[in-house]
């Protein structure tokens, strides 16, 4: 399900205004829901959308509150939500966030949904019941609301109003233009005092219009003669839905929106600094339960003793402590930032990835090694902006376990198919924060802490009847042993495994083994026996040298790109085919010799040799990047085309004509 998210801010009124210069005409006022808007069918714009945000204002207001005698913000969210499809109902469940710290002052939002349907001729209203707002524990700062509007079907517009007051003045959310739907219409006012101070951040391709104006704030007196606050007001029609784009891990970055940072407070008796460094956050980390859980004592020190016997390396005995905890506690396959308490973990014998990096790091410490936490914001999430410090910028955390006389070791200890230094490329990020358990941190490149290899070998030969068949072995190193393993532990069964590979192949498989695949380690390797049918003519056999198709056109299918391709790790493919031809055939034709290149950087070759009977090919593909930018994206794609073009080759085999 898509639950709309919104983050609390704060609240100004709504002034209602009439618009017709937006593709679909709407009057903003609440409540006023034209017959046209109910009826419509489609969006001219975007025929294919399942729903439409027909208008959306957010007003955000930060001044002195009487009542606290202290900063506050305010925010007013107001949306009207056209459902066009059955697919689009999931538009209609909403969830948001407020803190419960006391200090925050933060009141339970005020929220109205009202669904308007066409039925008999009118426009009908139903109203959401005050007992279908949900409340439950986020964590131990947050509360979660969840609430969805009633009587939805496809064709209901729905207006959702949420009012929100909070004493945290110093965060204001980032606001989204655009959207994963199409947007009519957009108005997004922030108001804000001039003792505060703020940065700015403008983020996609598409620019609203932007008026400025000011109003008198709270009196102040002394503390700040006429405190006025100036008024910025954005206005966006008919912005294009940007949901999903192949080759994007992470497309809301690219989504048009604007950021307002607070950096601190100036009056003239008073100066405050909001401004955060990276070694505030650092700090923040070593205060928390992060670097409290690594800290604390070892909960197992019987059983990490014993992992010291028998001369093992510090590879070997890390990998007992993993696997320890690993008994004791079972991923949940949550991930989270900040761990729970051991002690309720260890109760329930479950727990998310940092609560097992958490007890990993404690038990590694206190067999000798140096650990300490990496904070990593996830692909998924975005990139990092290093140029703006904060604890929030990070979705999770694994570890960094020194190893005297050798490079540090990375893992996720809670994760089955990972490694050292292999982990889920969601996580292969090129800034992740190192925060020592004292002192400043640093930043650490994860893009590449593995060889990453793919090693195919092909045995086959080839019957008159067309019937290809031999043996394959694959040997998987670093990240593609990583996906190998997951998918293999979550298909939980091995047929399940053959049955998908088949449809890869377009063969039949049997003899199908696994090695590697359930071992904490870094490599993997499958062998199994091959079975298809290749084309062929009473006089001819087409044979496509390549079992599998290791790359895809998708990504670079358009001719022109505004985004970057994101690429999961830089690799090498090794593929090597040596093809037994029957008696009374001859070879024809190979695929031709090539060496294909590209500034990425990245090489493919391939090259063919026939010797009698015996059919060799050899391919070799190395890419050393991870990500392809907009201005080199014509290059790239068309040596991607050609790249693809190869595995159309075809050996052609003839029989030979009798004399």
């Amino acid at each position: 399900m898509k639950h709309r998210l919104f983050i609390s801010g704060l609240a100004a009124l709504l002034l209602p205004l009439c618009l017709s210069a937006q593709t679909i005409p709407v009057n903003t006022k609440p409540g006023k829901v034209s017959a046209e808007e109910c009826s419509m069918t489609t969006y001219p714009l975007d025929t294919a959308a399942a729903a439409l945000i027909l208008y959306e204002q957010h007003d955000v207001r930060i001044d002195f509150n009487v009542s606290t005698g202290s900063p506050h913000q305010w925010v007013d969210h107001f949306e009207r939500i056209k459902i066009l499809k059955e697919s689009g109902k999931d538009y209609a469940d909403f969830s948001l966030l407020f803190s419960t710290r006391p200090n925050d002052n933060e009141s339970f939002p005020t929220i109205s949904v009202t669904t308007y349907n066409w039925e008999n001729g009118k426009v009908v209203s139903t109203k959401m019941q005050k007992s279908s707002i949900f409340r439950a524990k986020y964590n131990d700062h947050y509360d979660k609301v969840s609430f969805a509007a009633p009587n939805v079907k496809a064709g209901s517009v729905i207006e959702v109003r949420i009012e929100l007051s909070s004493g945290r003045f110093e965060q204001i959310d980032d606001f989204y233009f655009q959207r994963e739907i199409p947007v009519n219409l957009c108005k997004y006012s922030v108001m804000l005092p001039r003792w505060l101070r703020v940065n700015k951040l403008s983020r996609g391709s598409l620019q609203p219009e932007i008026t400025q104006d000011n109003v008198k704030g709270l009196e102040l007196g002394d503390l700040f003669p006429n405190n006025f606050l100036d008024i910025d007001d954005y206005v966006i029609k008919d912005v294009p839905a940007l949901d999903r784009e192949p080759g994007v891990y992470c497309i809301r970055q690219y989504r048009s929106s604007v950021s307002y940072t607070v950096s601190g407070l100036r009056f003239p008796s008073i100066v405050r600094d909001y401004s955060t460094h990276w070694e505030d956050v650092d700090k923040l980390v070593q205060e928390s339960e992060i670097v409290r859980g690594i800290k604390a004592n070892c909960r197992f020190k019987d059983e990490v003793d014993a992992t010291k016997a028998g001369g093992k390396t510090p590879q070997e005995q890390l990998a007992d402590i993993i696997a320890l905890v690993r008994s004791k506690v079972e991923w949940n396959r949550n991930e989270r930032l900040v761990p729970s308490a051991a002690a309720e973990v260890l109760r329930t014998r479950s727990g998310s990835n940092v609560d097992i990096n958490a007890l990993v790091g404690s038990a590694a410490r206190y067999a000798g090694f140096d650990v300490k936490p990496v904070l990593i914001r996830k692909r998924t999430e975005g990139a990092l902006l290093d140029f703006h410090p904060d604890t929030d910028a990070f979705s999770t955390f694994i570890l960094r376990i020194e190893i005297p006389g050798s490079n540090p070791l990375y893992i996720d200890a809670a994760d089955p198919a990972g490694w050292f230094n292999v982990l889920d490329d969601n996580y292969l990020v090129t800034k992740a924060r190192v925060v020592p358990l004292d002192g400043v941190g640093e930043w650490e490149d994860l893009s590449r802490l593995s060889r990453n290899v793919r090693n195919y070998t092909v045995q086959a030969k080839l019957s008159p009847d067309g019937t290809l068949e031999g043996d394959c072995s694959i040997a998987l190193m670093g990240a593609p042993s990583y996906g190998f393993k997951s998918e293999y532990l979550e298909a939980g069964k091995e047929d399940d495994v053959i049955e998908s590979l088949e449809k890869k192949l377009s063969a039949e498989v049997d003899g199908f083994s696994v090695e590697g695949a359930c071992e904490f380690s870094s490599q993997a390797s499958v062998r199994f026996h091959f079975s298809k049918s290749c084309d062929h003519t009473a006089e001819t056999i087409f044979v496509n040298p390549y079992l599998e198709q290791f790359h895809s056109e998708a990504a670079f299918r358009a001719e022109n790109r505004t985004l970057p391709v994101d690429f999961q790790y830089p690799e090498n493919i090794f593929y090597t085919l040596v093809l037994q031809i029957p008696e009374g055939y001859t070879v024809d034709q190979v695929p031709e010799t090539r060496r294909l290149q590209c500034d990425l950087p990245s090489t493919v070759i391939v090259s063919s040799a026939v010797d009698g009977n015996i059919v060799r090919i050899t391919y070799r593909f190395t890419l050393d990047a991870q990500i392809c930018l907009p201005e080199a994206y014509p290059a790239v794609r068309n040596y991607w085309r050609e790249l693809c073009a190869l595995y159309n080759q075809m050996i052609v085999i003839k029989k030979i004509a009798d004399e």
